[in-house]
């Protein structure tokens, strides 16, 4: 994933750290009582906080590049009094992504995909961390500009190229939704792994 400096991680954090979508996410990927999660790219901790607190038993592992978003993550955490057993933040990119095998219900990448740096390598981690039945669900923002200085990848903010990335992980039940907030809109796409082996 591309790192940020500091500048941008603050800019991006005061516009778009607190999202009333992030308080949804949630429920729309479909966490419950002692889902163990992996978000990728957890930019401010936020939605890291919301996933945590959204029912008995959930543990989140929340991975950023930035040293300044696991900064600001942190302290979302300590004003929210999550234990670490609940919620714990860690300098990483998805292509640095260590956990047992098949031990993860749930990975979620919101707003992140399009800035991973290896796609190909983050995915075949997520894969091999995702139980069987296990799901991978991913956000995009499809009003936010794709210029600047952020390197992006422009195929990974398309249902097309999300699918594609996903296929070649031999992922299955891959779904997209449309939803409209007054925040933006946004496109969301969810796979399920059925299968220990991928098609690599």
């Amino acid at each position: 994933m591309s790192h940020w400096n500091e500048k941008q991680a603050l800019a991006y954090d005061q516009q778009w750290g607190e999202l009333d979508f992030h308080r949804q996410i949630p429920s729309l990927a479909g966490v419950s009582n002692n889902t163990r999660v992996i978000e990728i790219g957890c930019g401010g901790g936020f939605l890291s906080v919301c996933l945590a607190n959204h029912a008995e038993g959930v543990s989140v592992l929340a991975l950023d590049p930035s040293d300044k978003m696991i900064e600001l993550a942190n302290k979302r955490k300590q004003q929210s009094g999550l234990g670490k057993a609940q919620l714990a933040f860690l300098q990483a990119g998805a292509e640095s992504l260590s956990v047992d095998a098949q031990s993860i219900d749930l990975v979620i990448a919101a707003f992140s995909l399009h800035h991973w740096s290896d796609p190909k390598l983050g995915m075949q981690l997520v894969f091999n961390g995702l139980k069987l039945g296990g799901k991978i669900w991913l956000c995009e923002d499809m009003n936010t500009p794709t210029g600047g200085e952020l390197k992006v990848n422009d195929d990974l903010k398309a249902f097309a190229g999300i699918k594609l990335l996903l296929e070649q992980f031999n992922f299955a039940n891959i779904k997209k939704q449309l939803l409209w907030t007054p925040e933006g809109e946004f496109l969301i796409v969810e796979a399920t792994k059925t299968a220990t082996i991928n098609s690599q």
